[in-house]
């Protein structure tokens, strides 16, 4: 009898529409950070890849789980809709192909969740979180394929102006010789300030709409401030490079790498929790 009464009650309550977006974010999301796992892991190895969090940014995972959290205990019980089915089906067939398509996926959805979401609700705020993921998974990486060089040339001449030495393009030279005998290193993809950049938005976009706090044009100088922080950290550890190529191993790679990429993270989130602070307290 009480089997019964539970299938009942569970016919009576179907899938609501925030349930069913909290699914699709799911498959789409699951996607992307396992086929990225799994291609650092095999780049690099099982140990430093853990170390390195697989080559993905904790801020993300974090993002992906505070936008299920707000979908998921929404509290609008509408149903699914015709749209949504198809945008379902349009969702679902993405996440077969490759990673890269998981998070266009996401795009996807988050962009049709916007469209469809009251003003301010829970959903509108986990699809700006959930399209903020995209930043640094997606329009980042698809940004440097295409502005590749002016991006990388721009983190050099900042390396060359605070240490003084000549560049050519995304290279910059240091001095290794009293002789004046140099060598030369080249800015690549990897060390672009725009990955932390877009970590920092995307921190900020989880933070404040995670606490419910209201937009206002103050909270850009917050934002601006968690940029130039992790560009600092960036061009800095670039410039030790410069200053220190003897140490190139260990600066560039482990552990130099893993305590930037935390550093850049801890004043990312130190910074973005000053912005809304008091304002969440009050709330």
């Amino acid at each position: 009898m009480n089997d019964l009464r539970l299938a009942t009650a569970v016919i009576k309550a179907p899938m609501s529409r925030d349930q069913f977006f909290c699914g699709l974010l799911i498959l789409a999301a699951a996607n992307g950070l396992v086929g990225r796992a799994v291609t650092n892991v095999v780049t690099v190895g099982w140990s430093e890849a853990l170390l390195g969090s697989f080559g993905i940014s904790a801020m993300v995972p974090i993002a992906c789980f505070a936008a299920l959290r707000l979908l998921y205990r929404s509290g609008l019980r509408e149903i699914i809709t015709i749209p949504d089915a198809l945008i379902g089906l349009v969702v679902f067939s993405m996440t077969i192909l490759p990673a890269r398509f998981g998070w266009l996926a996401l795009a996807v959805l988050s962009l049709y969740m916007l469209c469809v979401a009251p003003a301010q609700s829970p959903r509108r705020r986990g699809a700006l979180i959930a399209l903020a993921v995209t930043g640094p998974m997606l329009w980042g990486p698809t940004l440097m394929e295409v502005f590749g060089q002016p991006i990388l040339k721009a983190d050099t001449i900042l390396v060359s102006t605070l240490i003084g030495t000549d560049r050519v393009g995304n290279i910059f030279s240091s001095v290794i010789g009293s002789d004046g005998s140099h060598v030369n290193f080249a800015v690549g993809p990897d060390c672009s300030s725009l990955h932390g950049i877009s970590i920092a938005i995307l921190a900020w976009i989880t933070i404040i709409n995670t606490v419910g706090s209201t937009w206002s044009a103050r909270h850009l100088v917050w934002v601006l401030l968690a940029a130039v922080a992790v560009l600092a950290v960036n061009v800095s550890r670039l410039s030790l490079i410069g200053l220190l190529p003897a140490y190139y191993p260990a600066i560039h790679g482990s552990p130099g790498s893993e305590i930037a990429a935390w550093l850049s993270l801890a004043l990312i989130v130190t910074i973005s929790l000053l912005g809304v602070g008091r304002e969440s307290l009050r709330t």
